[in-house]
């Protein structure tokens, strides 16, 4: 087992700004050990995932290491997840059949945005509607918002990524409002910088059909391994199919935070994705692991040619909403 020290953790350590890097001396016997907080297990730089190079950071200073156990099962499941994120990366396709599945790894589920559904999401809570304002004039008037029609936009902003944006704009701008009203004990999530500490993920991709992640985060502390991310893509959507930029930033998402040594008793890493793309639609998708099957569980499809107050207001319930549980096995 390889260790890898993340960048984030070299200032609590070493007073460092990132850039710098603890790069692990060899202690007898060749095994590497940490005293840092945060550790990235099983580093394959040689394999397409990890296709980065070693990190370009300056060695600056070295550090003694601590070995990250993993049960044999954990690794395992690991390495299935892996190997699907390579065969969805090399079928070059820009979207998957979900109703039947094409890949037999994976098992899509109907999801719904909805509490008291029993197809409601296994690992997210909605925050009660209560504490959030409604995206009506009135807010927007107050806030100085505008949310843009589909059909008033010109001919050369109605294609999928610019549909995608409009949307990711009005609800990040809505969201970030709410935030400064909702008591602050029920704001448990903060924003994770994975292009520091997981550079090799990929997130974004400029080529056609181009697609990103706009948004991370976790919840800091607790045995909570749920992540959240909004993301775009420049292609259209429907209801039988997930798109390929959808599917690779859940499943990437959840590989990374299973290598990362704070989660490495956690058997599940849960995503949940607020995915917006053409023609100005948007979903949520929640992803997990059942042994080395992928659950993932898409939304219905919101139509947001035209501002739904109340589909906003849904999106942002689930986007502040705390986590349905420890990730913890019992």
């Amino acid at each position: 087992m390889e260790c890898l020290v993340f960048v984030e953790d070299l200032q609590e350590i070493s007073g460092e700004s990132p850039g710098g890097s603890a790069i692990a001396q060899q202690p007898p016997g060749g095994k590497k050990h940490t005293r840092l907080k945060e550790t990235l297990i099983d580093c394959d730089f040689s394999s397409p995932l990890q296709s980065l190079s070693r990190p370009p950071y300056s060695v600056d200073s070295v550090a003694m290491l601590v070995p990250v156990p993993e049960l044999p099962e954990r690794t395992e499941m690991r390495k299935a997840l892996r190997d699907l994120i390579n065969h969805v990366t090399n079928l070059q396709v820009d979207q998957i059949s979900m109703f039947p599945s094409e890949i037999d790894q994976l098992r899509f589920e109907c999801m719904a945005l909805d509490e008291k559904s029993a197809d409601r999401p296994s690992f997210f809570t909605p925050l009660p509607a209560s504490l959030l304002r409604d995206p009506d004039d009135d807010f927007d008037r107050e806030y100085e918002m505008k949310y843009q029609t589909f059909d008033s936009a010109p001919d050369d902003l109605r294609g999928p990524k610019s549909c995608a944006m409009r949307i990711d704009d009005y609800f990040s701008h809505y969201a970030g409002h709410c935030s400064y009203i909702i008591p602050k004990e029920d704001l448990v999530w903060s924003s994770v910088n994975f292009d520091i500490v997981a550079p090799y993920l990929n997130l974004h991709r400029y080529a056609h059909p181009e697609f990103g992640t706009t948004w991370v985060e976790e919840v800091r502390k607790g045995p909570y391994s749920q992540v959240k991310t909004t993301i775009y893509n420049n292609l259209n959507a429907d209801d039988e199919h997930i798109l390929e930029g959808e599917l690779l930033s859940v499943l990437r998402l959840m590989m990374a935070h299973l290598r990362r040594g704070r989660f490495v008793d956690h058997m599940i890493a849960p995503v949940m994705a607020f995915s917006f793309m053409g023609p100005q639609h948007a979903r949520v998708i929640e992803g997990y692991m059942e042994g080395h099957t992928v659950v993932v569980r898409p939304s219905k499809l919101y139509d947001l040619r035209t501002k739904d107050e109340a589909a906003f207001k849904t999106l942002a319930e689930w986007y502040f909403g705390k986590p349905r549980g420890p990730t913890l096995p019992s």
